[in-house]
């Protein structure tokens, strides 16, 4: 009894690998020759089609046999290692033609939608993973090699035709897939990433264009900081930022590229807009290293510590006040040796005296005796300064109604009141 119920089921197992067996030859009879993979390469679209609909049917009869075949020997397993590498082998070929095709057959993109398309790539590219893996005599290696080499070309032209066609969707998953054939190869194809990359920018997929730029990032792709660059543009191009993350991207860059310019100014905007203006100075000076004849940073550095001063001001903290205040002095003046005509520095430069003037009277108020006599000096001196460079900005905007008004102020505390009637007669007729 237990002989012919063990012969019975040997039976049972060499039926059903006779099963697999007899379908992966199927799927590899159809695929290997009446299959013409030529089509793909075709350059023109009616041939190319024509050619389509006749290969259409030979591919999905052997999808149809290896999808049975996998099916069948998830249950019962090949007995030999040989047919499990064979039949991974057509299963990727199989579903690689079915993908490539799904981009000019609606009926076959539905499917896979249906499907799920990430089932669709897992059948693909997993499959020629796991033939890779099992091919230890590499019976199919060069055959694999060539087939995605040739389709990662293919996509890789498909994709910038598109895109120069203005059609980024398409354009984006042909590069898309070039990323995951090389994959496969476990070769880096930073052309496809930078693509895919600027893609996805193009159609507003941010996400998408962030993961591509950072792989570019992650693989040493692009000039200096650019790929660093191109993260955080994508971040603050997203309707909802994440201000962590693109902190922690400006980090990650300066880590690589600490003097990069953009960086910096990135960095200076972040700490800035935070109100953070220690921080904010710091990233300025360090894109100052990198581009010391740039007027706008040396006008911002004035900017930044004329900030600072008044913050520490308002602490009562004076004496670091007036520091800051000598530093932003120094800014505003590297703007103007610059940059003769810098109206904006002049103007930042003539308003900082007269503020920190109407400050150190304030503090002066403190003292007595001479203390008090040195303080109220200071404070003339700071209104003196100011009066020519905001003179200075009336002779590119003669009715600038803010200096104007500055400098009544001025002339009237300096008791001057010759110039104070001229800039007030001026007032007046505006």
């Amino acid at each position: 009894m237990n002989k012919y119920f063990f012969c019975g089921l040997l039976s049972i197992l060499i039926s059903f690998n006779f099963a697999q067996k007899l379908q992966l030859t199927e799927a590899a009879t159809e695929f290997r020759n009446n299959y013409n993979s030529s089509w793909i390469s075709i350059p023109d679209s009616l041939l190319r089609a024509t050619q389509l609909a006749k290969n259409k049917p030979i591919l999905l009869k052997a999808k149809k046999a290896i999808d049975e075949s996998y099916a069948k020997q998830l249950e019962t397993p090949f007995t030999k290692p040989k047919d499990l590498t064979k039949m991974y082998f057509y299963r990727g070929v199989v579903y690689l033609d079915y993908l490539m095709m799904s981009a000019i057959d609606q009926n076959i993109l539905n499917e896979i939608s249906n499907n799920g398309e990430q089932n669709t790539k897992e059948a693909t590219f997993g499959s020629f993973k796991k033939c890779l893996e099992l091919d230890v005599k590499n019976q199919w290696k060069s055959d694999i090699t060539n087939k995605i080499s040739t389709y990662r070309n293919i996509s890789i032209n498909s994709g910038v035709d598109f895109f120069q066609k203005k059609n980024y969707q398409n354009a984006y998953e042909s590069f898309k897939i070039a990323v995951e054939m090389y994959s496969v190869l476990t070769l880096t194809d930073t052309l496809a990433m930078i693509n895919a990359a600027l893609s996805a920018e193009k159609m507003k997929n941010y996400d998408e264009a962030f993961k591509y730029y950072k792989m570019c990032a992650n693989h040493n792709y692009g000039v200096g900081a650019e790929m660093y660059q191109s993260m955080i543009r994508v971040l603050n191009a997203s309707e909802v930022k994440n201000e962590e993350q693109i902190l922690s991207v400006i980090q990650e860059g300066k880590l690589r590229f600490p003097k990069d310019y953009v960086l910096n100014i990135e960095e200076f905007n972040y700490w800035y807009s935070k109100g953070n203006n220690e921080k904010a100075q710091l990233a300025l000076e360090n894109a100052i290293e990198s581009d010391p004849r740039n007027k706008i940073l040396h006008f911002n550095i004035g900017v930044t510590y004329d900030n600072i001063s008044n913050k520490y001001h308002d602490e009562s903290k004076h004496d670091l006040a007036f520091n800051y205040m000598n530093k932003a002095i120094v800014g505003y003046e590297n703007a103007i040796k610059l940059d003769s005509t810098y109206v904006d520095a002049y103007y930042n430069l003539g308003a900082l005296y007269y503020n920190q003037s109407i400050t150190s009277k304030s503090v002066a108020g403190d003292y007595s005796g001479e203390k008090y006599d040195l303080e109220m000096k200071k404070a003339d001196n700071m209104l003196k300064k100011a009066i020519p460079l905001l003179e200075k900005v009336l002779t590119f905007s003669l009715n600038d109604k803010s200096t104007l008004r500055v400098l009544k102020s001025l002339y009237f505390n300096l008791d001057d009141m010759v110039n104070y009637s001229r800039i007030k007669k001026q007032l007046e007729s505006l």
